[in-house]
């Protein structure tokens, strides 16, 4: 994910695997800044859009509960996976998304929360296209969807339009940060999909496709047992130098399992150990903690001054690195770090 346009680098990489009885998701974090918070979010919340002009804005009411990566805060997730088993992911790549029109707007990381909020299924995602429009705050990004029942869809903004490939028109389930038919092409010039290119161990984008691509060929075979392993050994052929953290979800069994550029020790949080009523307090836990291995009792109720020191602190590291555009609307970091206040439970 970036904020000023595809750099080399600046990457994530992510696939879903279906075998006979799991179904798995992974997703690198390739990215500078490595700050970000897990959260537990509750359901029977209700959200209105954030920074969008009155009377445009969605406003939504949380059907399930979720927990989700966040470096922009609280509400701005850069994926998750909810206690139904949907899991969505971004991932920076070319989008053009909707001009204004009738329909209710939400910004591209609230996207994200809103689909874990109130759908279960994949297809009930491909199916909120009429209810809401995505609208950009800071970055283009493309997205990978999964549901508990083993579908998968790759989801892009096309020319102002969703764009959803899945089934036949999903044919590997990866995406990186090319366009996802343009990767498919490239994918088809190698061996074993059609052409005579030896794969590559080169970090861009569409050289780490096809690496994940072929590596799962050897993955969901009838009868196979997958394993949390089996993920990151895939996430492994992908990762470079500056990758943050790296998740593998277990859908079917609400698992979320992951490691960090500094804490390589592996980590679990179980969905089913959490009550997502929110007449308790959301949750959070720094994404970098040293805890392991099973992370339910280290989670601590949420507080602002926390949400607003990680907004605040990415922000600032951004800042430095030269990576915010210009023109940056003053005050939006702490704008974002406050939009949690905004929610009720209802």
């Amino acid at each position: 994910m970036v904020l000023t346009g595809a750099t080399p680098g600046l990457t994530c990489t992510a696939f879903v695997i279906k075998g006979t009885r799991a179904v798995l998701l992974g997703k690198n974090l390739d990215w500078p800044v490595g700050d970000g918070c897990v959260f537990v979010n509750k359901r029977g919340v209700v959200k209105q859009a954030f920074a969008q002009p009155a009377g445009e804005g969605l406003r939504w009411t949380a059907k399930y509960g979720s927990v989700t990566f966040n470096q922009f805060g609280r509400e701005f997730p850069l994926g998750g996976m909810n206690e139904a088993g949907l899991v969505v992911e971004e991932l920076n790549g070319p989008a053009r998304y909707p001009a204004p029109d009738r329909r209710p707007a939400l910004n591209e990381f609230q996207w994200i929360q809103y689909q874990l909020d109130s759908h279960a299924t994949v297809r009930e995602v491909l199916r909120s296209g009429p209810k809401a429009r995505i609208s950009r705050l800071l970055a283009d990004l493309h997205f990978l969807v999964a549901d508990a029942k083993g579908r998968r869809a790759v989801v892009e903004f096309v020319d102002g339009r969703m764009v959803a490939y899945e089934r036949g028109d999903l044919p590997v389930s990866v995406l990186s940060n090319n366009g996802y038919p343009e990767s498919i092409r490239y994918l088809r010039l190698h061996q074993g999909f059609g052409g005579q290119r030896e794969v590559s161990d080169g970090p861009e984008s569409i050289e780490r496709f096809v690496r994940a691509a072929t590596m799962l060929e050897g993955y969901g075979l009838p009868g196979q047992r997958l394993m949390p392993d089996d993920g990151f050994s895939i996430l492994k052929s992908v990762e470079q130098a500056d990758t943050q953290w790296s998740i593998v979800y277990n859908l079917g069994r609400r698992l979320v399992f992951f490691k960090t550029k500094d804490h390589r020790r592996l980590k679990l949080v179980n969905l089913a150990a959490f009550d997502f009523s929110c007449r308790t307090p959301a949750l959070m836990l720094p994404v970098d903690t040293g805890a392991g291995w099973i992370l339910t009792e280290e989670f601590k109720p949420y507080e602002a001054r926390a949400n607003r020191l990680l907004v605040e602190s990415v922000f600032g590291q951004l800042g430095g690195l030269g990576e915010l555009p210009a023109g940056w609307p003053d005050g939006l970091a702490g704008r974002m770090a406050g939009y949690p206040e905004t929610c009720r439970c209802r």
